[in-house]
């Protein structure tokens, strides 16, 4: 059964942000207090956080009961990567609970950990269009969620980027954007006249910008506003 461990200024708190991140009721749980809220001195002194351990439960809890949904299998590591910290171990269990209670199966695997981040893959996913959704914004809501809860008890200096893909689409997406914007260039050198590409978020944005940094003949720059904030390429010499 999906477990997961949250911290929160209180045991309510804790629980209430548990239940949010697997998708499930207060019924649907059984919940282990492993730390109780402390303010300390002057309830402002030394104040600890609140640590709970929620399993989900199905809906009749005897021996023959069946889960919800099929789970995915456990989180792995890829091979040559012998070992991962807490942090990565923390975020690869919550994204295979994330996905249990999606009722999606695929295999979770933590394919590097290291200073700048942890990177977490799920793959032999049958169904893995649910998991990117329309252009990747259900994979950047799940890696959202998943820095946000697997960062929370480490201490400031500590967290990292987590950055999840799924049967290697982020690469795939890199080099689509990257032909998009040699594509764009071609047009407006050719035509002397800027070409706007389609409305794309920061991180790809910042891809199309990379793209072209190097290109003599154009020069890049976002403009209108989020969510339709886009890359307009501009031949050299326009204003």
């Amino acid at each position: 059964m999906p477990s997961i461990e949250q911290s929160g200024r209180t045991v309510d708190e804790a629980v209430e942000t548990a239940l949010k991140a697997l998708g499930v009721s207060r019924e649907e749980v059984e919940v282990e207090v492993l730390a109780k809220e402390s303010r300390g001195l002057l309830g402002i002194l030394g104040t600890t956080e609140a640590r709970v351990r929620v399993t989900t439960v199905s809906a009749d809890a005897g021996p023959d009961a069946s889960p919800a949904v099929s789970p995915s299998a456990g989180p792995v590591v890829s091979p040559g990567l012998t070992d991962v910290g807490d942090l990565a171990q923390r975020a690869a269990e919550l994204l295979t609970a994330m996905l249990d209670h999606m009722g999606i199966p695929g295999e979770v695997r933590v394919t590097s950990d290291d200073a700048e981040a942890v990177r977490i893959e799920v793959y032999n996913c049958p169904d893995v269009g649910l998991v990117i959704g329309k252009r990747g914004q259900t994979l950047a809501a799940l890696q959202l969620l998943v820095a946000m809860m697997s960062n929370r008890p480490q201490p400031l200096e500590e967290r990292r980027r987590i950055i999840l893909d799924a049967e290697g689409y982020r690469a795939r997406r890199e080099q689509t954007l990257q032909s998009m914007a040699n594509s764009a260039a071609a047009r407006a050198k050719r035509s002397g006249h800027p070409v706007s590409l389609v409305a794309l978020d920061p991180r790809e944005r910042r891809i199309v910008h990379l793209a072209l940094a190097d290109d003599p003949g154009v020069t890049t720059r976002s403009e209108g506003e989020e969510p339709n904030r886009s890359v307009l390429i501009i031949p050299r010499g326009e204003p």
